[in-house]
C-alpha cells in the first residue's frame, strides 16, 4: 500500500467517524425536540435551555458536515491524481511495448531476408 493510499484510508476513517457522531447529534437533537415540546408552560426555563442545546448541536452538526465535505473533496481529489498517474504509466507502458515490438519485427523480418 503506498503512502497516498494510506492517508486515503485514514481520510475516510476521518469521516466514517464524523458521519457517524453527525448521526449520534441528529439523534440526540430528535429526542431533546420530542421531550421539549411535551414539556408544560411551568417548564419554561427547562424548554428554554434545551432550545438552547438543541441549536447548540445543529452548529455542531453543520460543522461536521462541512469537515466531512471538506475531507471527501480531499480523498476524490487523492484518488483522481492516483487513478490519472496510472492511466499515464500505463500509456507509457503500452507505447514502450507497441515500439519495441515493431522494431522487434522489424529486426526479425530484416534478418530473415538476408
Amino acid at each position: 500500500m503506498s503512502e497516498g493510499e494510506g492517508q486515503a484510508i485514514s481520510l475516510s476513517d476521518g469521516n466514517e467517524r464524523r458521519a457517524y457522531t453527525m448521526r449520534m447529534l441528529e439523534d440526540r437533537v430528535l429526542r431533546l425536540e420530542t421531550i421539549a415540546g411535551g414539556l408544560s408552560d411551568r417548564y419554561e426555563q427547562l424548554r428554554t435551555e434545551m432550545r438552547q442545546e438543541i441549536s447548540s448541536l445543529r452548529n455542531q452538526m453543520k460543522l461536521l458536515e462541512t469537515k466531512v465535505d471538506d475531507g471527501n473533496r480531499v480523498v476524490n481529489g487523492k484518488l483522481d491524481r492516483l487513478i490519472g498517474g496510472r492511466a499515464v504509466i500505463t500509456g507509457i507502458i503500452t507505447l514502450g511495448t507497441s515500439i519495441l515490438g515493431t522494431g522487434m519485427v522489424h529486426i526479425a523480418l530484416s534478418l530473415s531476408t538476408k
